[in-house]
């Protein structure tokens, strides 16, 4: 695990509502930088609540609203940051791959950034290929890259929405069951890409699956009913859990 004594988000006192409905209870925790943490836990228990709340996308919903501190570089993304920016900076991959469908291939890799108009043609050309390279797509659709993305194979659209993100350049990917209705090839790919990431990115994955948090993850985080149980080194988690909550969770004894 990388050795920074520093945080890349500082998270306390969070607390995330739905109208009158409580979602996240008083969460706080500190991320590293470049690691992966995974985020478990059952069914409604605030995990896709508490990543949407670091990129500001929780707000989206009328109604939704957020209280605590959440410190991106010592910087509180709900005071001094604009919304857009923070979700230039914390990009998302959702559970169900989402590419463009009129768009191309190549297309769909760039389009944050034909959004914003921040390159040339060329440019964007090189940024697709240079993405599509780093998710392990390119020799796949290196000859189809003016096809539509939704042609692709579900594990390939997953990975090309993956490269969407990584285009933007983000410093934190946050990623919601990415792989829960892949096959298990097309897992392992996305597995293999989650520990790649981590050498310029940080990442932060909820999973249903434990097994795959014990993999791919250096630190992982237990929800339940809205509050956080345990935060630790993955092994520390999986091994000597603190909370009896957490052990019959990793144990496939909850419920």
């Amino acid at each position: 695990m990388d050795n920074c004594t520093y945080e890349k988000l500082d998270i306390s006192g969070l607390d995330a509502w739905f109208g009158d409905k409580q979602a996240l209870k008083g969460v706080s925790l500190r991320i590293k930088p470049k690691t992966v943490t995974a985020v478990i836990g059952p069914s409604g228990c605030g995990k896709s609540t508490f990543i949407r709340c670091i990129n500001r996308m929780h707000e989206l919903t009328p109604g939704n609203r957020v209280s605590g501190v959440v410190l991106l570089d010592g910087v509180d993304i709900y005071k001094s940051v604009d919304s857009m920016d923070v979700r230039r900076k914390v990009g998302m991959v959702f559970q169900k791959p989402n590419p463009f469908p009129n768009m191309s291939v190549s297309d769909n890799v760039v389009a944050g950034l034909k959004l914003i108009g921040a390159a040339s043609k060329k440019e964007l050309e090189a940024v697709a290929e240079e993405n599509l390279k780093a998710v392990g797509l390119w020799k796949e659709v290196e000859n189809d890259l003016k096809k539509s993305g939704a042609s692709l194979s579900g594990g390939q659209q997953q990975r090309l929405c993956i490269a969407r993100a990584l285009a933007m350049r983000p410093e934190i990917i946050l990623m919601d069951e990415p792989t829960s209705a892949l096959d298990p090839a097309s897992t392992a790919k996305i597995e293999d890409l989650v520990k790649t990431l981590k050498a310029e990115t940080t990442v932060i994955i909820i999973t249903h699956n434990v097994q795959q948090a014990a993999r791919i993850s250096d630190m992982t985080a237990f929800f339940y009913l809205g509050e956080l149980i345990e935060y630790g080194e993955t092994r520390t988690i999986f091994e000597s859990p603190k909370s009896p909550l957490t052990e019959r969770y990793i144990t496939g004894r909850f419920g």
